[in-house]
C-alpha cells in the first residue's frame, strides 16, 4: 500500500469511529435495560470549542442526566474533569457534513435519550451569523448564552502544575502560546511580530516569559524567553492558572486562559472577532480591521498597548 493510500485510509476510519461508540452505547443501554431519558451531546473538539460549550452543559445537567460524545486524548481528559457530564463516549468522531453520518447517529440514539444534540459543525457557515459560538451552541441546547467559557480542574491537576513551575525556579510568569500553523496562514501571526512582542514583553514585564510552542510550525525564540516544556493539556491549564499574563492567538489555550480568569491578550486573526474570540471581562481582544486579512497588517505594537494595559492591572 503506497503512502498515499495508507493516509486516505486513516482519514477514511478516523471519520468512522462512531460506529463502534454507537455500537458500545446501545449494548450498555440494553444491559441496564434503561429506556428513554437524559441529553446526549456531541463535540469532537477543539479544546476552545469546548471550553465555550461547558457553560451550556452545566445549564443542561440542571435538568437532568448529561451524556458527552467527544475526540480522543486531551479532550476526553479535558470533558472527564466536567462534574456536569455522566457519561462519556469516546473517541466519538464522525464527519459533520454528512448528512448521512448525522441521521445515522440520530436513528440509533433517539430510543435512549429524551434530546440528541449534535454541535460539530452543525452550520458550516456559522461566522457569517456574527454571533459567538458559545452563544449558538446555547441556543441549539435550549440555554442562555454564557458570558465567559467554563474549565474544570482537579487537586491532582494543581499539584502537577505546581510541581512542574517549581522545577523551573517560576513563580510569576507572563505565558505566551505561540502557535503558528503553514496551513493556516490567515489565522497565523507572523514570526518576526511574535518575535517583536516577546522581546518588549521581556524588558518591560516585571516577570519571566514562558513560551509554549507546543503544536507550532514555527518555533524559534528570541534572547530574554524561556521555553515551557511539553506538558499534557490539564497540567498546562494548572499552570496558566496561576500567570499573571496570558498572551495567545484565537487557539483552546486562549480560551482557557480565559474562562480561568487569567488576564489575557487575544491576538484574534481569521475569523469575526465578536463570532469567536476568548470571552471575559478580563479579556483583551486585538481584532483586525476586517476578518481574514493579512495576519501582518495587525501589528506588534497594537498588541503591546493592549499587553501595556493588561500589564497595568495584572
Amino acid at each position: 500500500m503506497t503512502g498515499a493510500a495508507r493516509a486516505r485510509l486513516r482519514r477514511l476510519t478516523f471519520r468512522r469511529q462512531f460506529y463502534p461508540q454507537l455500537a458500545r452505547i446501545v449494548a450498555t443501554k440494553l444491559a441496564r435495560r434503561g429506556g428513554r431519558g437524559g441529553v446526549f451531546v456531541s463535540m469532537m473538539g477543539g479544546v476552545g470549542d469546548l471550553v465555550n460549550v461547558f457553560p451550556t452543559l452545566a445549564c443542561l445537567h440542571a435538568r437532568g442526566r448529561v451524556e458527552m460524545g467527544t475526540g480522543g486524548g486531551a479532550y476526553r481528559a479535558l470533558v472527564a474533569r466536567s462534574p456536569h457530564v455522566d457519561a462519556i463516549w469516546s473517541p466519538f468522531v464522525y464527519q459533520p457534513r454528512r448528512a448521512g453520518h448525522r441521521r445515522i447517529i440520530r436513528a440509533v440514539l433517539r430510543p435512549f435519550y429524551d434530546r440528541v444534540i449534535l454541535l460539530d459543525g452543525f452550520d458550516p457557515r456559522w461566522w457569517e451569523r456574527r454571533v459567538h459560538l458559545a452563544a449558538l451552541y446555547a441556543e441549539a441546547c435550549g440555554c442562555p448564552p454564557p458570558a465567559r467559557g467554563l474549565v474544570h480542574l482537579a487537586e491532582e491537576d494543581r499539584r502537577r502544575g505546581a510541581a512542574h513551575l517549581e522545577r523551573l525556579g517560576l513563580r510569576d510568569f507572563v505565558y505566551v502560546a505561540l502557535v503558528i500553523r503553514r496551513r493556516r496562514p490567515l489565522r497565523s501571526w507572523p514570526l518576526a511580530h511574535w518575535h517583536a512582542l516577546l522581546g518588549r514583553l521581556a524588558a518591560r514585564a516585571p516577570w519571566p516569559v514562558v513560551v509554549d510552542t507546543a503544536g507550532s510550525d514555527e518555533t524559534e525564540l528570541p534572547d530574554g524567553c524561556r521555553r515551557l516544556p511539553e506538558l499534557d493539556l490539564l497540567a498546562k491549564a494548572a499552570v496558566i492558572e496561576r500567570a499573571r499574563l496570558f498572551v495567545g492567538g484565537d487557539g483552546g489555550l486562549t480560551h482557557v486562559a480565559a474562562a480561568l480568569g487569567v488576564p489575557t491578550v487575544a491576538v484574534h486573526l481569521g475569523f469575526p472577532a465578536e463570532s469567536s474570540c476568548a470571552l471575559g471581562d478580563n479579556v483583551s481582544v486585538v481584532t483586525q480591521a476586517q476578518p481574514f486579512q493579512d495576519p501582518a497588517l495587525t501589528t506588534p505594537d497594537a498588541v503591546a498597548r493592549a499587553v501595556d494595559a493588561r500589564l497595568g492591572t495584572a
